[in-house]
């Protein structure tokens, strides 16, 4: 730009998204204020100075983003009028939603969604505060019906169906959440989790685990992660004695260089490499090979030392080695997934609900006293309850019963999780906010459907089979059953017929089988998404599921399991009452 306003505030852009977008965001975690499209709004809006016109095509998750609350109020205060036409096409969703949001204007080029919006500050303005104009393109549509749509528009003037948004206290513009939410009894809170009073149902929750290098670290065959586990750890010991040959306070260029001499069997982090800056030591051990619910109804080995994982969260208060222990994980705040619970018996990945929260029936803690040596052996460790006594007294003197326990307390929570009246009516707060659970007029009989439910869920590898017919040209059960790189996939349209491989069908999968779906998939979905051979394509590793079942067989039960699964699961949430 050629006038001397040209370069407004810019060494100072970071510094008025602090003041302006982070200052008034709800949500903790706000890198994604930085973005760089994020960036121009905030100095197109200082640009323009008193009066003037912005406009943009970018990235339309701000629209309903909870992280993006505090750039959706300065728009509020800062212009007179805000247009906003929401393309949609989020490729990052899936199931129904993803069906719903159609295609991405910009095709294969992007997988986020798209939104147009012009900002307009006009300081004569006859109307008091901002008019917010909304307006959604609308489901199923394909990228041509989108682009014919904005053609025939040709401006905001050609919309005449705009909708008048008011922002809530939460500064909300679409997917508002209900102020009955805030009545409802909360699963978990910072207050209370830091040791503070408050009311909530867990003392402890926590994020799952999350390695930042799965490709290396999980594995449905042990053998092979034993392997790669090694390969790993002598990858870091040689770059560490690569380091300290060179020098005893090595720099990043030495760091860096000694890192990509070892690349081949290990990923490196910002964290690995501190690590070897300081000459950290590290050795393999089998103590920290692990089994993991890596997805829904889907478990990996895994090497689960906390030196090589990017975050562990506090897994090792939830689920230590050795310890025992349940765990209900929600989907987390900011997720694009529908809503869903599924609980644990063994650590959970992250992603094993999206961006999930895991609330354990027990915390362990240290008891001072040692038990070994090994990394992550230390002290040795008390179980502790971690349903609050405040919450046992709440519901005690809430239903008037003595006799409710805090077993029979988690069990309703998990009942009342899979309630279809709950979650519909606050998907929005589900969907921004850690959950909360309601006083359900009949408490025993959903503490009596969540341990149904448990133990369902939690006996998914063992349960009841939905037997399905099978039809198959192969000789013998070890190519029957054979898993390749080509993922299992349904041959109809009503998913009733599910190929395995070239050579083997399975038939009469019930329609009930696609009506339960948790993290956006239905159980069998998962074991479709994830049974079949990868190569990951940086390492050259091969994650081979036929090496979890210990015979071919054993995956025509897994697959007559999930159906059961499904069909159980549909039949007991249908039987639900209505929560209130």
């Amino acid at each position: 730009a050629a006038d001397d306003n040209a370069n407004v505030a810019y060494p100072d852009l970071e510094r008025r998204i602090r003041e302006t977008y982070a200052r008034r965001s709800s949500a903790q975690l706000r890198n994604s204020l930085y973005d760089t499209y994020k960036m121009a709004i905030r100095w197109a809006s200082d640009r323009i100075g008193d009066h003037g016109v912005i406009a943009f095509v970018t990235n339309g998750s701000w629209i309903d983003g909870n992280v993006d609350s505090g750039l959706r109020a300065c728009l509020a205060e800062e212009f007179s009028s805000v247009y906003i036409f929401n393309l949609r096409g989020n490729a990052r969703t899936s199931g129904t939603r993803r069906r719903s949001e159609g295609d991405n204007v910009f095709g294969q080029g992007s997988r986020a969604p798209v939104a147009i919006s012009v900002f307009v500050r006009n300081p004569k303005a006859e109307h008091d505060g901002c008019r917010i104009h909304y307006r959604d393109i609308g489901n199923h549509l394909s990228r041509q019906e989108k682009l014919d749509f904005l053609r025939d528009a040709v401006s905001v003037a050609g919309v005449s169906d705009w909708q008048r948004i008011q922002p809530n206290a939460q500064h909300d513009w679409i997917g508002q959440r209900n102020d009955a939410y805030r009545a409802l009894y909360p699963l978990g809170s910072k207050d209370v989790k830091a040791g503070r009073d408050g009311a909530a149902a867990f003392r402890l929750f926590s994020n799952g685990w999350k390695t930042g290098r799965d490709a290396y670290l999980y594995n449905f065959s042990s053998t092979a992660l034993t392997a790669k586990a090694r390969q790993a750890v002598g990858g870091f010991r040689g770059a560490r004695q690569e380091v300290s040959d060179a020098v005893a306070e090595p720099d990043a260029a030495i760091v860096d260089a000694a890192a990509r001499n070892h690349a081949s069997h290990i990923h490196w982090d910002d964290k690995l490499k501190q690590s070897l800056r300081r000459h950290v030591r590290v050795s393999y051990s089998d103590d920290h090979v692990r089994t993991v619910q890596y997805r829904p109804f889907v478990k990996q080995h895994c090497y689960a030392d906390p030196f090589f994982v990017q975050r562990p969260a506090l897994m090792g208060e939830v689920f230590p080695a050795g310890g025992e222990n349940r765990a209900v994980c929600v989907t987390g705040v900011g997720s694009t997934k529908p809503f869903s619970a599924m609980i644990v018996d063994v650590m959970p990945d992250l992603e094993l609900i999206s961006k999930g929260q895991c609330f354990p029936r027990y915390r362990y803690r240290s008891n001072g006293k040692r038990q070994g040596n090994l990394p992550g052996m230390g002290d040795a460790l008390d179980r502790v309850d971690n349903i609050t006594d405040a919450t046992l007294k709440t519901f005690r003197a809430r239903y008037r019963d003595p006799k409710i326990a805090k077993n029979a307390i988690f069990d309703y929570i998990y009942g009342v999780l899979h309630a279809s009246d709950f979650r519909q009516r606050f998907a929005n707060d589900l969907a921004k906010e850690l959950p909360r659970v309601p006083f359900a007029d009949d408490f025993h009989a959903f503490a009596a459907a969540g341990k149904a439910l448990a133990r369902l869920h939690l006996g998914y590898e063992t349960c009841r089979r939905h037997r399905l017919d099978v039809a198959s040209q192969a000789r013998d059960s070890a190519s029957r059953y054979r898993l390749g790189k080509r993922k299992m996939h349904y041959v109809d349209d009503e998913k009733s017929i599910l190929a395995i491989n070239d050579e083997t069908k399975l038939r009469g999968i019930p329609a009930e089988a696609h009506r339960y779906e948790v993290n956006g998939r239905t159980p069998l979905d998962w074991l479709i998404d994830r049974y079949h051979i990868v190569e990951d394509r940086q390492s050259g590793i091969v994650n081979d599921p036929n090496a979890w079942f210990a015979k071919p067989e054993d995956l025509l039960a897994a697959i007559e399991r999930a159906v059961h699964v499904s069909v159980e699961t549909v039949r007991i949430v249908e039987g639900l009452p209505e929560v209130s």
